[in-house]
């Protein structure tokens, strides 16, 4: 591979350890770390992080503990991400496209985009978001929200609250939450655009899928890539990586949490990949016949190797499109794993389909509905100056935090519909699944 001075430079530029406000840490003569593994500190001791532990993967409120629940995910994705780095940081050393000075800053930052990709997701998984979404169009009918205000909430994202918290929410006395590098927070932003630019289906730009942020944060987005050089539209080449990462974690993953419930059969399995010419691929699963657990373990061993080297080939075979902005794909997509990811996902929708999981996503939705309800009217209650004694009590629940991050600067009274809601959002989004229902059940007399 030829070297190109230019892509070089330019990608030390995207990975450049700085934060979006001036580290205020003074480093002592033993921390060796790199400016990527504090990142790594700050997360891992933080609540929101934690809470990951009680958020559904795919299973919500499931009593197994052998099953994924959000914080074993993320650190199965951070595990990935950070292999995917040090075969393409090896890779971009050896051929020039980055200085030995650089070593350990491709894995590092890897490592955190994998713990924080989803720490924005609400209770209840995916079907969270879709609840939170279904609330807003209910409840502001009658409320003032410009465009892109009502395309924030008709689309609501965990990825995209992710964002706010990790550049606004988490840690009160710091108006930039965990201050993170701007590395690691352009790494986890797989759609560059906001809720008006994207969220529309053009082939030729697959990144407009969905968005990245709210208009809330838009500017701390902006001063992002800024900093880091990035095109307008344009991914960091390491979203690219841990896109990948999510995608091997929760494909393989899944089918073997789907197995061990027996909700995916080995029949299912076989006739998904003799369906796509792939059964050659599976081995002699007949040896396993006493342990097909066993089994179904050395096949994700199997394929998460086969899909992390392929990740690495494509990325560092595209290296000179991908940091110029003109790789407009996935890595897996493009790589020879990709029909082996199809048959994981097609598999995968067998536990999404499941009478457990169908059940749980209906107890959810009418727990998040609920909660938005209450707290929405009764901030706008407040703001309006027009509370009930239940409405001012109702709001003390409203964590502190939340509450001092959403009224920095400002009264209650001076908030806008917009900013209501998003201080509705950031409190029931980060609540648990058990902590949630739990509310529920308190605030309807069910406890």
């Amino acid at each position: 591979m030829k070297n190109d001075l230019s892509v070089k430079q330019n990608l030390e530029t995207m990975l450049s350890p700085i934060r979006l406000r001036e580290s205020g840490a003074k480093r002592n003569e033993f921390d060796a770390r790199n400016a990527f593994d504090s990142d790594y500190s700050r997360i891992v001791v933080s609540s929101y992080f934690r809470r990951l532990q009680d958020k559904a993967q795919v299973f919500p409120l499931a009593e197994s503990d052998f099953l994924r629940t959000r914080l074993t995910h993320s650190l199965e994705v951070s595990t990935f991400a950070r292999g995917i780095g040090l075969g393409v940081e090896r890779h971009l050393i050896e051929n020039g496209y980055l200085s030995e000075e650089k070593y350990g800053y491709i894995p590092s930052i890897l490592s955190v985009s994998g713990l924080i990709h989803d720490i924005g997701n609400p209770p209840f998984g995916h079907s969270g978001e879709k609840s939170i979404s279904n609330s807003f169009k209910k409840l502001t009918k009658k409320d003032s929200f410009s465009e892109i205000e009502k395309k924030d909430f008709e689309n609501f994202d965990g990825n995209v609250q992710g964002f706010r918290i990790l550049t606004k929410l988490s840690l009160s006395k710091d108006d930039y939450s965990y201050n993170l590098t701007c590395p690691t927070l352009a790494s986890i932003i797989k759609y560059p655009y906001s809720s008006v630019e994207g969220n529309v289906k053009d082939k030729d730009n697959i990144f407009k899928k969905k968005f990245g942020f709210f208009n809330s944060e838009k500017s701390r987005y902006e001063d992002i890539i800024n900093k880091l050089s990035l095109k307008q539209g344009q991914r960091h080449p390491l979203a690219y990586l841990l896109e990948s990462a999510d995608d091997i974690a929760y494909s393989v993953c899944d089918l073997e949490d789907g197995h061990r419930l027996r909700i995916i059969s080995f029949d299912n399995i076989y006739n998904e990949f003799e369906k796509r010419g792939l059964k050659e691929s599976l081995g002699d699963y007949k040896a396993y016949k006493e342990n097909p657990d066993l089994y179904i373990q050395d096949l994700r061993i199997k394929f998460q190797s086969k899909m992390i080297k392929d990740s690495i080939k494509v990325f560092t075979d595209n290296i000179e499109k991908i940091v110029g902005g003109g790789f407009n794909k996935e890595i897996i997509e493009e790589s020879e794993s990709k029909e082996h990811r199809e048959a994981f996902k097609t598999l995968g929708l067998l536990n999404f389909n499941h009478d457990s999981v169908l059940l749980r996503e209906v107890i959810g939705d009418k727990v998040i509905n609920n909660l938005m309800d209450i707290f929405y009217n009764t901030i706008k209650a407040l703001r309006d100056g027009k509370p009930t004694g239940i409405n001012k009590k109702e709001f003390s629940l409203v964590s502190v935090n939340i509450r001092n991050k959403n009224l920095y600067n400002k009264s209650i009274e001076e908030l806008s519909d917009y900013e209501c809601f998003m201080l509705t959002a950031d409190y029931v989004s980060g609540m648990t699944d058990n902590f949630a229902l739990n509310m529920y059940q308190k605030l309807n007399g069910m406890k």
